[in-house]
Order: structure tokens, then C-alpha cells, then sequence
């Protein structure tokens, strides 16, 4: 059987002030009438039914996430202590599918991506579930790129390894790192390089084979709360082994070292969503670029984000600026800057406005 397991952990900080520690990006409506964590397991359910998915979050968000999604048990909403990166949310998760279905196919996908394409989308993970079911591969999906883009890492295709119809998959050759902007002009050029989408699919018992043999302090760490696994003592034992669990990529720990690794290229209208200069890409636009939300006059402006959910704001005279109020707080700042909101948590906490995080 396929199941879907959905990593809900990021803390969204590119999207202050709508997201906070209370309220990350996941749980925001950026698109839709409905919140990211919603529209991605909305997504998924043709091929993984509300019985066969599960979402691993933090602890302090569990609660909001049962909220969201209560057709999910209480049971498959599983809380992480700490944040340490997707390769133990990735090992919790298949060791608990492990204890009921170790032979299942395992789908791994982000909690606060958007795809537009989303019956391609669903063919593509059809397939990798298929070929995951079959073999011993461990599959990621890389998007078709279509602008060189500098914030994201990438994945050089090696040589072909199957081709189903519409569903091409290729031999990695290489992961790589976030380029500047001539190397990634270039990748666009060379058509041999996909984004790194950070979704993945193979078989669970694959997956901890290789936490076995490339990460296997975080594989024994799994093993030794096994027994608690999808029990009341489930979550004591795994803030037991969070505590000193290494923290590590399931990019850096295992699919960059392994050699049975597969990407299959995709092209779905892919929006990682990543910052609030992205949001230009999927929200309506006016005559001048503008992508507006809310109460908004623009005058004698350009290419600008503009959210206004609760007042009347207007832009006078300014181009690719972001302007985004909240009842508590307005960020203003250049489009180009959009990654260096993270940054702002810091001063926020330094200048005493620590309740606004």
C-alpha cells in the first residue's frame, strides 16, 4: 500500500508577520480558502487515503494540525520534540510504518509546497510508487526549471532508467548545492538539471536499510524505542532519543552517498512558496504587476506584494516593494530583499518584541 507521510516541521520565519512560532507557513492560507497542510493532503488523496497518511510536525503546532485535518487520528499527527532536520522525521516515520507495513511505499512530501498540475502530478507518484513497490531505488522528484534560480539546490541527471509513457526517470549523477546566478543560468541552458524538490518515494523497508548502513546512529536510535512505536509510550520515547539525535538532511545523510538513487523529472506548475516576493508567481495581478490581497489602492506603482487583509493600505509612486499588514505589525520591504526577513527575528527579539514572533 502507499502511504503518505507529510513533513510539517518548517517554522516559515520568510513569512513574518502572518507566520509565527503559534502559526508557521503550513498553516497559512496563502492561495486558497484553505491552509497549505490542507491543500497538500487534499492533493495526495486519490493515491493515500485520510487512514494512510501521517503528518509529523513540532510538538507545539500538533495541536493546530489535529485541527486542520481532524479526519486523521490523534495517532497519526506525530509530534517532534525538537527540529532536527528531515532525515529523523523521515526515520520516525518509516519505522512507525514499519511495525504494520514494512513492505508499503512510502511518499514523503512537504507540508507548504503548491503545485498547479496536480492530476500530472499524481501520475508522476504513481509511477515512482510502482517502480518503488518493484525495486530497491530511492526516488526524488526534481522540477523542470524555468527561470536560474539561486535558492534552490539541484540534481544533475545521469543515465535513463526507465521510461513509462509520460513518466521519465534518470540515474542521479549529482546533487548540488545552491549556485550563484551564472552557474544556474547555465544549469537552465544545459536542461540537464532539476530543482531539488525535496519529495521523495520508496519502499519502507529500502529506506531504513540505507538509515542502516549511512546513518546508523539515527537507525539504532529508531530501533531502540521501536517497541514504544504507535503506543501510548510513543511519545516520551522519541523526546527520550531527540534529546541527542543527529541532525541532518535526508539529502546530506543518505541520498548524496546512496547509489541506488532515482530522479524523475517533473513539470506541475512546482511552487515552493519559499518567501513573500514568491507569491507573485500565484496571486492575481493588476494592469501594473501588482499581486494584491485585501483592501488595496495602488497608484503609479509596480510589480509590487501587497497584503491588507484588515485595513485599507495604498502604495504611492513605488515599485517591487512588499508591504504586508497584520493587526500587530507591517513589514515593508524591497521584493530583492524578501530572503533577509528570516533575519528580522533576531532584532525582533533583541528590541523586546519577542510576543510578535
Amino acid at each position: 500500500m502507499v502511504h503518505a507521510v507529510i513533513m510539517a516541521g518548517g517554522s516559515g520565519t520568510r513569512f513574518w508577520p502572518e507566520s509565527r512560532k503559534s502559526r508557521p507557513k503550513q498553516l497559512l492560507q496563502i492561495l486558497e480558502n484553505r491552509t497549505m497542510i490542507r491543500a497538500t493532503v487534499e492533493r495526495i488523496l486519490p493515491l493515500a487515503p485520510f487512514e494512510r497518511i501521517m503528518v509529523v510536525t513540532a510538538a507545539s503546532h500538533a495541536e493546530e494540525i489535529i485541527g486542520q485535518l481532524p479526519e486523521l487520528s490523534d495517532t497519526a499527527v506525530v509530534s517532534e520534540p525538537q527540529g532536527r532536520n528531515t532525515a529523523p522525521c523521515i526515520a520516525l516515520a518509516a519505522y512507525k510504518l514499519a511495525k504494520y507495513d514494512p513492505e508499503g511505499v512510502m511518499v514523503a512530501l512537504p507540508a507548504d509546497h503548491l503545485i498547479g498540475k496536480e492530476k500530472e502530478f499524481l501520475e508522476h507518484l504513481r509511477v515512482a510508487s510502482e517502480v518503488a513497490a518493484e525495486e530497491d531505488f530511492l526516488i526524488t522528484l526534481g522540477i523542470k526549471p524555468n527561470r536560474p534560480e539561486t535558492g534552490y539546490g539541484y540534481i544533475k541527471l545521469g543515465a535513463p532508467a526507465f521510461d513509462r509513457g509520460s513518466v521519465i526517470a534518470y540515474f542521479v549523477e549529482k546533487f548540488v548545492e545552491k549556485p550563484d546566478l551564472a552557474t544556474a543560468q547555465r544549469y537552465l541552458e544545459k536542461s540537464t538539471y532539476m530543482w531539488n524538490s525535496g519529495m521523495f518515494v520508496w519502499n519502507v523497508s529500502t529506506i531504513i536499510r540505507a538509515f542502516e548502513k549511512y546513518l546508523p546512529t539515527i537507525s539504532r536510535a529508531m530501533e531502540g524505542i521501536s517497541s514504544a512505536l504507535n503506543t501510548p509510550e510513543e511519545a516520551s520515547a522519541v523526546a527520550r532519543i531527540y534529546e541527542k539525535i543527529e541532525s541532518i538532511s535526508i539529502d546530506n545523510g543518505i541520498m548524496e552517498l546512496a547509489e541506488n538513487v532515482l530522479v524523475i523529472p517533473m513539470d506541475v506548475d512546482w511552487n515552493d512558496v519559499g518567501s513573500w516576493e514568491s507569491v507573485q508567481d500565484i496571486w492575481d495581478k493588476d494592469v501594473d504587476g501588482n499581486a494584491i490581497r485585501g483592501e488595496v489602492l495602488a497608484l503609479n506603482s509596480k510589480g509590487c506584494v501587497v497584503s491588507s487583509p484588515h485595513k485599507l493600505t495604498a502604495i504611492v509612486g513605488v515599485e517591487d516593494l512588499i508591504v504586508v499588514d497584520t493587526p500587530d505589525a507591517i513589514l515593508v520591504c524591497r521584493k530583492d530583499k524578501a530572503q533577509d526577513v528570516k533575519n528580522l527575528q533576531t532584532l525582533i527579539t533583541e528590541r523586546g518584541y519577542g510576543s510578535l514572533l
